[in-house]
């Protein structure tokens, strides 16, 4: 039950929900959903399930009307792990590119790239002309004549250009990325391997990857 309640949301997904949605006032609407919405809901399902020892498909067969909310279980089921192995894909890409020293999104891989940058690339207006040295020119320059040029971190411009090698737009698929494809294999095979022999062999998996997400809880707290 704790593997199927807890996963990659508690450790990536909720730390980034709350500090954009305001931080800890994030936690009021949060709890109150939980309450309200979230424990009946997995309480009903975990009843239902437990009572029939069925699939979800046929367990909705209890209320003919309702069989599309089995269907469309599976059918969310299905795309949460497909994209859920791309995460854990990335995630093995990762660790093997940090086995490198220094690490390669530490830098800019190209020091003469204007769009990478570990500082943000501020330009003055002077006179109709941009200069991006003018402090060292002992000039000073009006705050309405500041412009600041987006610039991608070192670590963005590794993950866009060198980890997803991203086209310019979905219109262009671009070749397939063969560090990212075998890494998606090589995920694939694990799960495949967590459920090859069913709950006995996804039980244990469980039990061990709850462990390793409770270290990983505590060592950043």
């Amino acid at each position: 039950m704790i593997g199927y309640a807890v996963g990659l949301g508690n450790i990536w997904r909720f730390p980034y929900l709350a500090y954009k949605n305001g931080g800890g006032a994030f936690l009021i609407p949060y709890f109150t959903m939980l309450v309200v919405t979230g424990i009946p809901l997995f309480f009903l399902e975990s009843a239902f399930g437990q009572f029939c020892s069925q699939g979800p498909i046929n367990v909705w067969r209890a209320v003919p009307i309702l069989q599309g909310v089995g269907i469309g279980m599976v059918m969310v089921t299905l795309i949460v792990s497909i994209y859920y192995n791309v995460i854990i894909a990335y995630s093995l890409y990762y660790m093997f590119a940090s086995m490198q020293f220094p690490l390669p999104w530490s830098s800019c891989p190209n020091q003469t790239d204007t769009t990478c940058s570990d500082t943000p690339i501020v330009y003055c207006n002077m006179s109709g002309v941009l200069t991006a040295n003018w402090t060292q020119q002992n000039n000073t320059c009006n705050s309405s004549d500041i412009i600041t040029k987006a610039v991608q971190s070192p670590s963005e411009y590794y993950w866009d250009n060198v980890a997803l090698q991203r086209s310019s737009d979905l219109g262009e698929t671009g070749p397939v990325v063969w560090h990212l494809a075998l890494c998606l294999l090589l995920s694939s095979i694990l799960v495949a391997a967590a459920l090859i022999r069913g709950i006995k062999s996804s039980g244990k998996v469980c039990q061990h990857t709850q462990l390793m997400e409770k270290l990983v809880n505590n060592c950043r707290n």
